[in-house]
């Protein structure tokens, strides 16, 4: 099968496309990427070329194949404590600053984290790690950390929870061999069964309300860098609606949202708690 180069108007169609699905701007830098992404499609569904695609996504019968586009466009690569200092302050501030908080009320005692676009599980499996480490503190309590995507695919890796080397590149010695188990011979490492038992899973479009729990802590990092300004004002209105009173919510650096939180106390220039609790 020979697929011909992606024309200006098809490349804008699908753009228009992944904006429309999933709020997300495409740049023209990208277009060989899409390109490249497409032809994967194409081959997989045996499908002759971009425009019969296109007709076919949009079309009532390709409604199952739009959530292997979107897997295919928007798919990006993670590590493992990524912007370190962010979980420095998940393990050596907030964690402590929750239980001595709770230490004063009665029970229940609970903790709802949310890891939004958490592509391949590796920052809520890190979230973890830090929750984990404070056990002793948080003794009894129940916990639940929730990772979300929109892609499918990423999400069935992290339930997979197997990783190379390089996801692992900033974690010590000591936490590997605490939470992974390693296959020298695949050269991955396997999340143990404890630690990914604090994460649950779901898939979810972030210009969607997420219909949960409210959380206390919310992280959203590199990904709304791809999403225009009425894209991000949709997001940051269901990320607020979700935080519960008295939560934090951290934002990677790349966002570009933080003329959108004002109603939120501004703690750090990463790190914003909604008011009340």
């Amino acid at each position: 099968m020979t697929i011909t180069e992606l024309t200006d108007d098809e490349f804008s169609k699908f753009c228009g496309l992944i904006y429309r699905a999933a709020g997300i701007r495409i740049a023209d830098s990208k277009r060989i990427m899409v390109g490249n992404r497409l032809r994967r499609r194409l081959r997989a569904t045996g499908i002759g070329g971009f425009a019969e695609y296109y007709g076919y996504l949009t079309s009532a019968a390709g409604a199952g194949e739009m959530p292997q586009f979107l897997d295919a466009m928007t798919t990006n690569e993670t590590y493992f404590f990524r912007d370190p200092q962010h979980y420095q302050w998940l393990g050596g501030e907030f964690l402590p600053e929750l239980a001595r908080s709770a230490a004063m009320r009665r029970p229940p005692r609970r903790l709802r984290i949310w890891s939004a676009a958490c592509s391949t599980g590796e920052e809520p499996y890190s979230m973890a790690i830090e929750v984990a480490e404070k056990r002793p503190i948080l003794a009894g309590w129940d916990i639940r950390i929730l990772g979300t995507d929109i892609s499918g695919a990423a999400l069935a890796e992290a339930r997979a929870g197997r990783y190379d080397a390089r996801a692992l590149r900033l974690v010590e010695p000591a936490r590997r061999l605490a939470f992974f188990d390693e296959d020298a011979a695949a050269g991955r490492w396997a999340v143990k069964a404890d630690l990914k038992a604090l994460v649950s899973w779901k898939l979810h479009n972030l210009l969607m309300p997420l219909r949960e729990e409210l959380f206390d802590c919310i992280f959203i990092k590199n990904v709304l860098i791809y999403f225009d300004r009425d894209s991000k004002q949709v997001v940051v209105k269901n990320l607020l609606a979700a935080l519960a009173p008295g939560g934090y919510l951290l934002v990677g650096p790349t966002e570009g949202v933080y003329n959108m939180l004002e109603p939120l106390e501004k703690r750090k220039t990463w790190l914003y708690r909604k008011p009340g609790g």
